[in-house]
């Protein structure tokens, strides 16, 4: 009767902890849906905007060069007003960039805004020369001034795809020891009945032992009498 007993109790806990797995595996596996769409929600718009915006700058740029050039005088009337455009919708780009969650805060935005700020205003002023047809003036601002700050606007920007990168790949790395630390987990909730087995036949066995040693060995538990 006994028996009988503990194994119902026996069937009952093993019919718990296979429904404990599951309830947590279910829970984990959704979390970690739910934390790498969060993941992906915010890291690849990111960087596909960062590539937009760097290939906005270039079109500026080819631009720039394209006008400066005295060869191409005829094709200043809608040179001119394309660069003006890219310009501007580099720079409302740039500001929808930085109020992104994942880089909102970071201090490599603070410094692409402000290289981006110094950059607009460069184009401004080439934009007045190439206006006011001072295309020699405006050659030379081009590699002296407009060149040098595009290049350190590209440079910030490359440094703001690199934090997003690195932000990337820590989170990741969380989520795989996090995962790791989760299987073991639920190794052990569903290995418990061989450890209850491991842990019985230890016992039994130093029982057993002991009943040996006390049938062979008798000496080994007589009480030693201390003589008065």
């Amino acid at each position: 009767m006994k028996f009988g007993r503990l194994r119902f109790v026996i069937i009952l806990a093993l019919l718990a902890s296979n429904l404990l797995v599951g309830v947590l595996s279910l829970y984990f596996l959704r979390s970690m849906e739910e934390r790498y769409t969060v993941l992906f929600d915010r890291s690849v718009p990111l960087i596909n905007n960062l590539r937009t915006l760097t290939r906005e700058l270039g079109s500026v740029q080819r631009l720039a060069r394209r006008i400066s050039d005295p060869q191409n005088e005829t094709d200043w009337p809608a040179l001119l007003p394309q660069m003006e455009q890219g310009s501007r919708n580099a720079k409302q780009h740039v500001t929808e960039i930085s109020s992104m969650e994942l880089i909102k805060d970071d201090k490599h935005v603070a410094t692409m805004l402000e290289t981006g700020r110094i950059y607009d205003s460069r184009v401004l002023e080439f934009l007045a020369l190439a206006r006011a047809k001072r295309i020699s003036e405006a050659n030379q601002h081009n590699i002296d001034v407009l060149r040098p700050t595009y290049d350190l606007y590209m440079d910030s920007l490359d440094n703001v795809a690199n934090y997003v990168e690195r932000e990337g790949n820590d989170l990741r790395a969380r989520y795989a020891q996090e995962s790791r630390w989760f299987s073991g987990l639920l190794l052990a909730v569903a290995g418990w009945p061989l450890l209850a087995v491991i842990v019985l036949m230890i016992v039994m066995g130093v029982l057993v032992i002991g009943l040996l040693a006390a049938v062979f060995f008798p000496r080994l538990f007589t009480a030693k009498t201390v003589p008065v």
